[in-house]
């Protein structure tokens, strides 16, 4: 079979990761063909393989040059491929698709309805998600869809009616293709009577992903704890004009506070980061999977993350859990974490046990491949019986 693979949208953070990860695994699967159309090919140039192609839409990064592409340059390359069916990585489908189609839905925003996120939202955003939500209370009863949790299905499901039979449900994963970690679960021995605990935020920026209460946390953490704390932040001022706001109040303290920005990691860099840390804290409001969570189980540092149901889905007994919009109740968490060795090693144990029960990248790609041969299939089913139903009975002469 034939498919496309629509991945435009996908470029930067946890999308991006995803479309390189699902595209090298795809490349096992010989007996399909997948075209991936891409807005960028210089971080899938390391992926070749005879039954991968790419298609290059260097478009601008315009909503309107978006929905162009989406909805007229698509469903004509999905025609001109003769394509069996159509993944849509980036949450939406076409308004006509060409072919049968399957949307994976990554933008929690379109499902949770968090007023505080809501209310930091640009305006490029609200549109998004506006639209967003309109597309979901109209889509099309023939079009399937794709969740990473079942927490996700819930709140998709719920709110726009959609049958939950026609929504799947295929988890994310932490592979180690551009890592220098190779395996290697090691930490460098750290004194902690010399050195202060050091806390990873390792995130784009986003509105939903709270970053800010980090600095008010670190600034009541000393009434919680007389040890010393660093906290590591990892954004860039282009990111949201929020990230512009909080770097220049990081840049306008007199001293130098206890919050630290080191930029984007590269994935090269990202065992050096993790392993040069001693927790990860992730206050975030809202997601629909987020695989920080797997890296940081992986590099065995111990979760402090939101009161919230995606991320108790997916750390379980792993983390401990604060409300994301009390700093002080933060700043409580990442003391008991600091004080308390036991607590975290028994953190980073059951999170090494949630990481050994998690899919590899073969068996979440077999899952994409699945759902997008059912979904072929039952267009195949529906035209050969509409067929059935118009051919003329044969007459019988008795």
């Amino acid at each position: 079979m034939k498919f496309v693979v629509e991945s435009i949208g996908l470029t930067v953070a946890g999308g991006k990761e995803l479309a390189l990860d699902l595209m090298a695994s795809l490349a096992g699967h010989r007996q399909h063909q997948f075209t991936f159309v891409l807005r960028d090919s210089s971080p899938y140039e390391a992926i070749s393989s005879s039954n991968i192609r790419k298609v290059i839409c260097n478009n601008s990064s315009g909503l309107l040059q978006r929905a162009l592409l989406l909805n007229y340059q698509i469903p004509n390359i999905c025609r001109e491929e003769g394509a069996d069916a159509l993944l849509c990585l980036g949450n939406f489908p076409p308004r006509k698709p060409s072919c049968p189609t399957v949307v994976l839905l990554q933008n929690a925003r379109m499902v949770y309805r968090d007023p505080v996120a809501e209310s930091r939202l640009t305006t490029r955003e609200k549109l998004i998600i506006a639209y967003g939500r309109h597309a979901y209370r109209n889509l099309p009863s023939d079009i399937t869809l794709i969740t990473q949790t079942q927490v996700m299905k819930d709140h998709l499901c719920g709110p726009y009616g959609i049958d939950r039979g026609r929504v799947a449900i295929i988890p994310n994963a932490f592979c180690f293709r551009d890592s220098e970690d190779n395996g290697n679960l090691s930490r460098p021995k750290r004194d902690e009577g010399a050195t202060a605990f050091t806390f990873l935020c390792l995130a784009h920026y986003y509105a939903h992903k709270n970053i800010d209460i980090i600095l008010e946390a670190a600034e009541r953490l000393p009434k919680y704890t007389e040890k010393l704390a660093n906290c590591i932040i990892t954004i860039a001022p282009h990111q949201h004009p929020g990230a512009r706001k909080l770097l220049a109040k990081l840049q306008s303290t007199k001293h130098n506070g206890p919050v630290k920005n080191i930029g984007p990691v590269p994935n090269h860099m990202l065992a050096e980061v993790y392993r040069n840390a001693d927790a990860l804290i992730f206050p975030t409001l809202l997601e629909s999977y987020s695989r920080t969570y797997l890296e940081a189980m992986h590099f065995g540092l111990p979760i402090l993350t939101s009161d919230r149901d995606f991320a108790h889905h997916v750390c379980h007994d792993a983390a401990i859990y604060s409300d994301p919009l009390d700093p002080d109740s933060v700043a409580r968490a990442m003391a008991r974490v600091m004080e308390d060795q036991e607590l975290r090693e028994r953190l980073v144990e059951n999170g090494r046990r949630i990481l050994a029960r998690a899919p590899t990248w073969e068996e979440i790609a077999a899952r994409f491949v699945e759902v997008l041969e059912r979904a072929a299939q039952q267009r195949h089913t529906s035209v050969s019986t509409a067929r059935s139903k118009t051919r003329p009975e044969l007459e019988v002469n008795s």
